[in-house]
């Protein structure tokens, strides 16, 4: 899975953080990408199997 935990165990594909700063004398707000800290989610089993796509087959019901 591409999912990671973050320290709070949320779990999502990214995780952003908002950071403020002062820039010309007005207070503006930028989106920081967090990197460090994620825990992978791993393999996670399906209820139902699936074939990759990428699996070099043609699948049809006759």
């Amino acid at each position: 899975s591409s999912m990671f935990f973050d320290e709070d165990g949320d779990l999502a594909h990214e995780f952003y953080e908002e950071t403020f700063f002062t820039k010309n004398g007005r207070k503006k707000a930028k989106l920081k990408r967090i990197s460090k800290n994620l825990i992978p989610q791993g393999m996670v089993k399906l209820d139902h199997p699936r074939i990759h796509v990428d699996f070099p087959v043609v699948l049809c019901e006759v």
